[in-house]
């Protein structure tokens, strides 16, 4: 067995995560932190993260669109 079949059992053996998958799961991570944000009060530095939040949620929507 050489380092090409080594690395091959190895890198099988890793939870690597395609991009997909980090995609939906920021995704779902991001919109549990917003589900948060919105229950509490709100401040300045709550509302920018908010606006953050909601752009990046119709951003990685569109990348798992078009993926």
């Amino acid at each position: 067995m050489g380092w090409g079949g080594f690395l091959d059992k190895l890198i099988n053996k890793l939870p690597i995560q395609d991009r997909k998958e980090r995609w939906k799961n920021e995704l779902e991570n991001i919109r549990k932190e917003r589900e948060s944000l919105i229950k509490e009060t709100w401040d300045v530095k709550k509302g920018k993260r908010l606006s953050w939040i909601n752009g990046r949620i119709i951003e990685l929507e569109q990348l798992l669109r078009n993926a």
